[in-house]
């Protein structure tokens, strides 16, 4: 799985480290990201990177505009949790990824009740 620079749509002159998810990128196409918790962001794919990313790729593009526009709007299946963890009697709220996906008609969903187990498609 290779890591990138994205130049996010909706902000100027701000990036992003993405990985690919279990799509190919190439430089200069425009995708939907998803990060923890669901969060969508888009952005241009501008070159390879060896930081670890903060979201994986979704949906593919034709531009900014119809990214922002589709995703400004997604649905989510069941209600997003966060996970309690509890480490030397210290509780702590931890974001976890859910799995997400593109419907039919061409919608981002985020499937809240799951977690998306090391980016493979494994989901819980």
């Amino acid at each position: 799985m290779s890591t990138f620079v994205i130049l996010l749509c909706n902000e100027d002159n701000q990036y992003a480290y993405v990985d690919e998810g279990r799509e190919t990128l190439s430089v200069g196409e425009t995708w939907a990201f998803s990060g923890d918790g669901g969060q969508l962001i888009c952005g241009t794919v501008v070159e390879t990177s060896t930081v670890p990313p903060n979201y994986s790729a979704v949906a593919q593009y034709e531009g900014c505009g119809d990214c922002l526009s589709a995703t400004t709007l997604y649905f989510t299946a069941n209600t997003i949790y966060n996970e309690c963890v509890i480490c030397e009697g210290t509780s702590t709220t931890v974001s976890v990824p859910h799995p997400t996906w593109t419907d039919n008609y061409g919608n981002v969903v985020v499937q809240g009740n799951a977690v998306l187990l090391g980016g493979n498609g494994l989901n819980a």
